[in-house]
């Protein structure tokens, strides 16, 4: 068995069991392999470092930082995602084990956006969000009496290995409510430059009647829609 570095998860992954005994929250295989569990270990108490500083940098727009069940699941999805990164030389923005993570329980990002986005990464530390040309009141679902809305997008920029690299930004779409043709748009954001760090992108949504805000949960989800490693 191995003690969780810096973790309180309980449950199975693969073939790792996560469990708590007597106070201590330690983790086996189903075959006892010292020499694996120790590893394993070391990996979750690493995703369990890096998801901590993705939620420092993201703590104003989760719903609930202190959601333990949410920063479980971030945990995980973070170790599988590293795992997966090392499998291959490059990572696929919007499909991984990182984009589609959900902060808040109460609604997705497909729910609201009926249109898909264009994820990808512009030279070194940047990276740019396309939006097609759409008519809002068909490719978005808003909640009653909405006038107007705002897509924002905040990048977060963490290092597994190194507390003290974080960084983020974040940038504003506005899309007036009404039927009509809204222009293709993109927006760049700034994601830092250190190898080795992850970086993820979250889009939040929110509404206004006039200058009153609309605040409906089922309609502002929190997402990560894009995740990426710096590999160099």
């Amino acid at each position: 068995m191995a003690i969780q570095l810096n973790t309180r998860y309980t449950g199975r992954i693969e073939d790792l069991i996560y469990y708590e005994r007597l106070g201590d929250y330690l983790i086996r295989t189903m075959g006892q392999q010292t020499m694996a569990t120790q590893r394993a270990a070391k990996d979750f108490g690493r995703a369990s470092s890096l998801a901590k500083n993705l939620r420092r940098v993201l703590s104003p727009i989760i719903p609930d930082p202190r959601d333990r069940k949410m920063q479980n699941s971030l945990t995980v999805a973070v170790r599988h995602f590293l795992a997966s990164t090392k499998k291959h030389t490059s990572t696929d923005l919007q499909n991984n084990p990182l984009a589609g993570f959900l902060f808040g329980a109460n609604s997705s990002l497909a729910q609201c956006l009926l249109f898909p986005l264009s994820i990808t990464e512009v030279g070194e530390g940047r990276v740019s969000i396309g939006f097609p040309q759409i008519n809002p009141v068909e490719a978005i679902v808003a909640p009653a009496g909405t006038t107007r809305l705002e897509i924002r997008l905040t990048t977060a920029t963490a290092h597994p290995d190194n507390d003290l690299k974080f960084s983020d930004d974040t940038a504003v779409l506005e899309i007036p409510y009404i039927s009509g043709l809204h222009a293709p748009q993109s927006i760049d954001l700034e994601t830092g430059s250190e190898p080795g760090s992850v970086i993820v992108v979250v889009a939040t949504l929110r509404y206004w009647n006039g200058s009153e805000p609309i605040r409906q949960a089922a309609f502002m989800p929190v997402e990560i829609v894009a995740a990426g490693i710096r590999l160099s």
